[in-house]
């Protein structure tokens, strides 16, 4: 029997949080469902995956999901379904009662705690004592025999600490590293990565990527856009809207929650409709190389890189990476 595509729904159930970080990209204020939206939802997705042949997988995430009354109903109906899903969250509200209440789900496959730096710079991003909090969470996480994840967003103000942050990572034995770049919304876009910098980041990460002795247990990932550039065995490409879907906490429907073009809202129109009927999928799945990627040997692997950086950058969703540097 042929094995089902896999397909990830990143699910911001709700847009409040409980800390004010300086790059965050969320609206408090946007209107959060009652449970049995959130079922019908649940529904969709699975009618969707049905329709188009996949394995579905949800990113639960906010907001802050913990903040949510409806997390843990909503794991169970995950539960119930057999369907796996992963909780992204910043980690300070994990204590030992409620890392208990999530070891309890066999189908949650990871815990996502987003650390941004040293003590001092996450603390100047996510709030004083905020670093300590969510260090304690991943022990938390990791008493209950849960697999714990670190995401790291990359940025001029913290690219620099990225060794020292997987170090420490590495010493309080989380299962798996990530980190991607920062991707401006609005005019901001003076914390972008130059060229430079993202080839300092990219040795940093492909160097400790490809470090791995007994005593060094974290995964050191290279799965995101063109960080195969300095050596890395990984040739990610873009999956918004192919194998990738984003719905917001009032249903609105997006390719990727770093690509904020709607697809429309799916308490309107179902979600397999919206995808069916949507130009922007159709013009995604059809992932075309970038012309000016035509002579890059790497192109036919990496598909011209990040498209959310190139449209925030450009409004070009069609562009190369802008900073690749082949």
């Amino acid at each position: 029997m042929e094995k089902k595509k896999k397909h990830v729904l990143q699910w911001h159930i709700l847009h409040r949080c409980n800390l004010h970080c300086t790059h965050c990209y969320q609206d408090e204020n946007a209107a959060e469902l009652k449970f049995p939206e959130l079922e019908m939802l649940f529904k969709q997705y699975m009618e969707f995956c049905e329709e188009y042949g996949f394995r579905g997988h949800i990113n639960i995430t906010g907001g802050e999901p913990l903040l949510s009354d409806d997390l843990f109903p909503l794991m169970t109906l995950c539960e119930s379904r057999g369907v796996t899903f992963g909780l992204l969250t910043n980690g300070t509200l994990l204590d030992e009662k409620t890392a208990g209440r999530l070891a309890e789900y066999k189908n949650l496959s990871f815990v996502q705690v987003s650390i941004d730096g040293t003590r001092e710079t996450h603390d100047s991003i996510r709030g004083r004592g905020n670093f300590d909090r969510a260090m304690t969470g991943l022990k938390n996480l990791r008493k209950e025999g849960i697999q714990t994840m670190a995401s790291f967003t990359c940025h001029k103000r913290n690219y620099r600490e990225l060794g020292n942050v997987i170090k420490l990572m590495r010493k309080n034995r989380v299962d798996r590293f990530w980190t991607d770049r920062l991707i401006p919304f609005g005019s901001n876009t003076e914390d972008i990565l130059s060229n430079e910098e993202f080839k300092e980041m990219l040795r940093v990460l492909t160097k400790e990527h490809f470090r791995k002795t007994p005593f060094h247990r974290t995964e050191v990932h290279l799965n995101r856009a063109m960080q195969f550039l300095e050596g890395g065995d990984c040739y990610y490409r873009c999956a918004a809207g192919t194998t990738l879907l984003t719905l917001l906490a009032d249903g609105t429907l997006l390719p990727c929650r770093r690509l904020p073009v709607p697809v429309g809202n799916c308490l309107e129109k179902d979600m397999t409709t919206l995808y069916r009927e949507s130009e922007l999928i159709a013009e995604l799945s059809r992932d075309e190389i970038p012309e000016d990627c035509f002579k890059c040997p790497k192109a036919h692997l990496c598909r011209g890189g990040a498209k959310c950086l190139t449209y925030a950058v450009t409004g070009n969703i069609h562009g190369k990476d802008i900073n690749c540097y082949l």
